[in-house]
């Protein structure tokens, strides 16, 4: 403190502790493969790196969903290895202390329940969401439904042809790793509120099963996102597999509210133990709301104005004195989340203009 040597009023700028609240990563992902137990992989950072780690008990799914990650845009991810014998929850839980985003298992179908036992591990968390897929053989389109109804879980179908690793040959595998890719690519070149669909699948020669214009309307009104080939082979489709949440209906909003809680989450940890009062609640509501403002500038937010995509409210109005004597800060924020365009609709008629009557003139 300086030492003040007269009476008078002396001005100084203190730091309150707040700090800007940086937006999370969303890319990282997990994958969990029945390879024989084993540590935990990573970060790998390329497939060079996974190349480097892996040893002859990798089987062949997760090598080929590791290599088609980083293909397809991926940059870093976490392997958990679990023997056959294992239970799913064993790898997932070991992923608990990566900031992970997205998790997939390439050989879920092997494994019994493994989509309930994912979508639950993610609704428990609430900051990551799972890839499942469709199992082989490939179920018929008439009767095809998701294995798990959830807003943490997105369901694709059908399988992919890639080359082999030593490239003599062609295999069949699940998606689930390049379009881990997908989402990836997406959120570090256009940002987690846009879907990640109508991405061309680098490295698919082919697919399982083709399906026609009407089977991919079907499958995706049932929550399925489909692969099409597509000028090459597209993901088509971004939804979850929740039959109940409509505001959730869709990959990149839940995948926004879990970027937006988490970033918040993480960035006003420093207002823990401040002192409870309307200067604490300046500050907190200003630092969601720059937040925030960053979002919808960048287009993650409805709304041609700020009050249009979102407010914020941290006062008496969402306080009682109950609350201020134990210790609860509430702010409550709404936001006008962008939801794709699915379905777009151009409006085309035939305009006859009728030639002009030489008795006007």
């Amino acid at each position: 403190m300086p030492e003040y040597l007269a009476p008078g009023v002396y001005i100084e700028e203190v730091q309150f502790g707040s700090s800007p609240i940086q937006g999370v990563s969303t890319s990282t992902a997990g994958f969990v493969a029945v390879t024989g137990s084993g540590p935990v992989l990573g970060p790998l950072l390329s497939f060079v790196d996974f190349e480097r780690v892996a040893t002859t008990s990798l089987g062949v799914n997760l090598p080929l969903a590791v290599r088609g990650f980083f293909e397809n845009g991926g940059q870093r991810c976490f392997i958990s290895q679990i023997a056959a014998t294992d239970p799913l929850e064993s790898g997932l839980a070991d992923l608990d202390d990566q900031a992970i985003s997205v998790i997939c298992c390439p050989d879920d179908a092997t494994i019994q329940n493994s989509a309930a036992i994912m979508a639950a591990h993610c609704e428990r968390r609430k900051d990551r969401i799972c890839i499942l897929q469709s199992p082989q053989p490939i179920v018929p389109v008439a009767t095809h439904q998701p294995p798990v109804p959830s807003s943490y879980a997105a369901y694709y179908y059908p399988w992919i042809r890639v080359t082999s690793l030593d490239g003599s040959s062609t295999v069949m595998v699940p998606p689930c790793g390049h379009v881990a890719g997908v989402y990836a690519l997406t959120d570090t070149a256009r940002g987690v509120w846009v879907a990640p669909a109508n991405a061309t699948l680098v490295g698919v020669t082919a697919l399982s099963q083709d399906l026609t214009a009407a089977e991919s309307d079907t499958l995706n009104s049932r929550g399925i996102d489909v692969i099409r080939p597509l000028q090459g082979f597209r993901v088509w489709g971004a939804r979850t597999t929740t039959d109940q949440d409509s505001d959730y209906r869709y990959v990149p909003v839940r995948r926004f509210m879990i970027f937006l809680e988490q970033s918040l989450y993480q960035g006003l940890q420093w207002a823990v133990f401040e002192p409870n009062g309307p200067a604490l609640w300046a500050v907190v509501r200003s630092s969601i709301e720059n937040f925030l403002r960053n979002v919808w500038r960048q287009g993650a937010l409805q709304g041609s104005t700020q009050q249009e995509a979102f407010f914020v409210r941290c006062d008496l109005t969402t306080m009682t004195q109950n609350d201020l004597d134990n210790g609860r800060l509430i702010c409550i924020v709404g936001i006008a989340p962008v939801a794709p365009a699915e379905f777009v609709i151009l409006q085309i008629g035939v305009w006859t203009q009728c030639p002009p009557n030489p008795r006007d003139h």
